[in-house]
């Protein structure tokens, strides 16, 4: 009898250090990903992580932070008009430019209206476009707008099968799950915040990346409009499909979004080729340059100004 239990408990010790190995292996994948990030220090990229990573308990705390701290403050507001309001994730926050380079800016500046840029530079999109839909202090915070300008890139199909704590970044993530006919936040448990685990949100984000039912990025778009409508009325929501490849627009029902009122734009039809320049992009090879945004930003306008005639 002690011989069995002693080989159950070298079992079970083999199988925590193998464990350990993977999370040191997995955790050290991460924080050398990052390294370049902090001047390529890996006391500073360990430091940073790990402070962020205990600091936030959740996304409600992330998001407080991130409305105070990293949104780009309202641009226009001497113009009278009703203002735009741009959502999405760092492309249309406009990563690595100032304001005056960024999408936002230049729509402002050429439809003399004042604008509202509630695009996270970091990670989601779609998530957070619905997330805020849904507060109250949202639309204390934002006057009724001319134009909602959703800025969708390829990239937010993975965004939202991502696991609960997003593999590449150590912040509590955002996720919705489809249930009884709705989207409906996850609950976020406290033991996804510990430190380590890493191996567990990688094989998480692979699992349901695989059973991900893409029709549920439209269900965004239809679910945060009704949230819209319940507050403003005489609205124009346009989808703007940042256009890098064929790909773009896989994976979104267009014709869907028309009928339930969406105007749907592809960069490409507005500037004749996909954004997949050199010049298209900042240094980092994946985010939009100011001469992306200043091909897309006039001809855009002029699409809006359209729309305004026609109606």
């Amino acid at each position: 009898m002690k011989k069995f239990f002693k080989n159950i408990f070298i079992i079970l010790f083999n199988i925590i250090i193998i464990f350990i190995l993977i999370e040191i292996l997995c955790y050290s994948k991460f924080i050398f990903s990052k390294v370049k990030d902090y001047d390529g220090s890996i006391i500073k990229t360990i430091k940073y992580n790990k402070y962020q990573f205990f600091k936030y308990k959740n996304f409600d705390d992330l998001y407080q932070y991130i409305k105070t701290k990293r949104l780009r403050q309202p641009i226009g507001l001497k113009y009278k008009e009703k203002p735009i309001l741009l959502m999405g994730c760092s492309f249309a926050y406009g990563y690595g430019l100032q304001d005056n380079e960024s999408l936002g800016y230049k729509l402002s500046e050429i439809l003399k209206r004042p604008l509202y840029n509630r695009a996270f530079e970091w990670l989601w999109g779609l998530q957070t476009m619905l997330y805020q839909s849904r507060r109250s202090d949202f639309y204390k915070e934002v006057p009724p707008p001319e134009y909602v300008i959703y800025v969708y890139i390829f990239d937010h199909i993975n965004r939202i099968s991502a696991s609960v704590i997003a593999p590449d970044y150590n912040i509590p993530h955002l996720r919705y799950i489809y249930k009884n006919n709705k989207l409906q936040r996850e609950k976020f448990h406290s033991r996804y915040n510990l430190y380590m685990f890493r191996t567990y949100s990688i094989l998480r984000a692979k699992s349901i990346a695989e059973k991900m039912d893409y029709k549920l990025i439209n269900e965004y778009f239809i679910e945060t409009k009704k949230e819209f409508d319940k507050h403003w009325k005489n609205y124009k929501f346009i989808i703007l499909i940042y256009d890098e490849g064929p790909y773009s627009r896989e994976k979104i029902n267009i014709e869907e979004l028309n009928k339930q009122g969406f105007i749907v734009i592809g960069t490409k039809d507005l500037t004749g080729r996909y954004l997949d320049q050199p010049q298209d992009k900042i240094e980092d090879k994946f985010h939009p340059s100011e001469y992306a945004w200043s091909l897309v930003a006039p001809k855009l306008a002029d699409k809006l100004k359209e729309l305004e005639q026609n109606n």
